[in-house]
């Protein structure tokens, strides 16, 4: 029987620190400035989108070994502290601003942040210290030598998730540019890892349960079958793996996490693979082990999860948090719908799948049994010669909640469209399945005349709000607009634009676009 521990033991910079209690509700953030006094980190949005409160976060990776003592190891990421709990600490290492220097030495990052003017009223800098801390262990650590420089495009990439409001980003690049050709100190090297892996190994196979005065409740099994029992006798505990919404509907005071279930370190509801013609992903997957895994396999979902989220978010928000929260602008969920993804969902009885557009009933609504988790998610690849295309429409390119996303899924045969699956989002209480536009393409041939009709008949299948975002006509016509879009960025109208004969037929490819 696995051993139950009371309290959260988690390593900050270098000291070994054990929280119980209400205590372990509290972000990161608010209790590193409020409990310790560690004011480097600062809080500026509450809500992950600003990356002022970026620290580093170690955790272990892998699957336990046979023993207790594993030998799994931990890898570091930037994340957002504060909308991370102390309880989704467990066995972390967690390297905050304060870290990074070394006996009175400001870390290369910082330097480079003085010498190039890259700070004016200071409230972001720590945030972006960090960021660029991060990169250089990361390029310092990559196994190819061409990789290791860093470039004004890597540093836009790792910055994306930081704002600055009066210096401008100019100099902030600069000092990243001026990260490259010193001899900068490993980071990592200065932590005695080596024992903190050592004793994490042994303390995984632990569970862990906390009381606070005030009846809250955190469990973190050790086990799916132990979470799985947990869910049964208790349905009322809110599952958190990522907690990157939850977090900020805790920290606008508008949903209290009190009696929690933590289930983002289960080995096996973790990762990716390919098993034949389809990723297997974990529930518990982040957004960033799902990127890694479809920048070859799927482009088209990988360009809309690189302009969706920070990599501090995608770090931590988890694919099946995405599904559970049920959002009908989620952006993952047209890709999911198009290819016609399976969910898994686990209980102490067994597993049954559903498809993904039968999982959802109204808005934030769905077939999932109180008893039940979700536990993977079955995602189909689509064939070479099948046309894809990924939509997202926002006010600003990158980091924005969508207005519109719209997925596109096709099959053609000598010229004529065999196949077309669709589903728009933002249109309606959940994600729409455009049945009516789907019979419309099919037997059709692939000409901008069909997308055109196709695109007024998925008009008719919508019902969208008007809101902040836009108002309900335009998104009509943003949904009809995206069919002829996808059109003209098939190869074969884009061979045609460049003189070439135009094909008759179907695209000779996959399209994926994200807007």
């Amino acid at each position: 029987m696995a051993t139950t521990r009371e309290n959260v033991i988690f390593y900050l910079n270098n000291e070994r620190i054990e929280v119980s209690g209400s205590q372990v509700f509290q972000p990161l953030s608010t209790w590193l400035r409020y409990r310790k006094g560690m004011t480097g980190t600062k809080v500026v949005c509450s809500e992950g989108d600003c990356g002022a409160c970026t620290v580093m976060l170690g955790w272990l990776v892998g699957e336990p070994g046979r023993t207790m003592h594993a030998d799994r190891k931990l890898e570091y990421r930037i994340i957002d502290s504060c909308i991370q709990f102390l309880f989704q600490l467990d066995l972390c290492h967690v390297i905050t601003v304060e870290g990074i220097s070394s006996q009175g030495e400001l870390h290369p990052a910082q330097k480079a942040m003085v010498e190039c003017f890259g700070s004016q009223c200071g409230f972001c800098t720590p945030g972006f210290v960090m960021a660029l801390a991060h990169l250089t262990e990361e390029r310092a650590l990559s196994p190819v030598e061409g990789q290791r420089a860093i470039d004004a495009s890597c540093i836009k990439d790792k910055l994306a998730g930081n704002l600055c409001r009066c210096t401008g980003y100019e100099a902030i690049v600069k000092a990243g540019l001026a990260l490259n050709g010193g001899s900068s100190p490993k980071l990592l090297e200065r932590f005695d890892r080596t024992g903190i892996e050592r004793e994490f190994n042994v303390l995984a196979s632990h569970s862990v349960k906390v009381t606070g005065a005030g009846g809250e409740l955190f469990f973190k099994p050790q086990s799916l079958a132990e979470a799985l029992k947990l869910r049964a006798a208790m349905p009322q505990l809110k599952i958190v793996a990522g907690g990157t919404d939850l977090g900020v509907q805790h920290n606008k005071g508008k949903s209290l996490l009190t009696q929690v279930m933590f289930i983002a370190h289960l080995h096996e509801i973790a990762g990716v693979k390919q098993v034949g013609q389809a990723l297997e992903i974990g529930a518990a997957a982040n957004w960033s082990d799902v990127l890694a895994a479809t920048e070859q396999r799927l482009p088209e979902l990988y360009a809309i999860l690189k302009i969706f989220a920070a990599e501090q978010i995608r770090n931590a928000a988890t694919i099946g948090g995405n599904i559970i929260n049920a959002s009908p602008i989620a952006d993952s969920l047209p890709c999911l719908y198009v290819l016609g993804a399976k969910l898994e969902l686990t209980s102490i009885t067994g597993s049954r799948e559903v498809e993904i557009h039968a999982f959802y009933t109204g808005y934030k609504r769905f077939d999932l049994q109180p008893n039940e988790i979700l536990t993977k998610i079955i995602l189909p690849l689509p064939a070479a010669d099948a046309a894809v295309g990924l939509y997202k429409v926002s006010k600003r390119r990158d980091l924005d909640i969508s207005t519109v996303t719209l997925g596109l899924h096709m099959k053609t045969r000598a010229g004529k469209i065999t196949e077309a699956h669709l589903a728009a989002g933002g249109v309606a209480a959940t994600i729409v399945r455009l049945r009516s536009a789907e019979k419309a393409l099919v037997g059709s041939e692939w000409t901008a005349a069909t997308f055109a009709q196709a695109g007024q008949v998925a008009t008719a299948e919508i019902s969208p709000l008007s809101d902040v975002r836009g108002s309900a006509e335009f998104r009509k016509a943003l949904v009809k607009n995206l069919f002829l879009k996808f059109y003209h960025e098939s190869p074969s109208a884009l061979s045609a634009r460049a003189g070439s004969a135009r094909p008759s037929g179907p695209p000779a490819g996959k399209v994926g676009r994200g807007t």
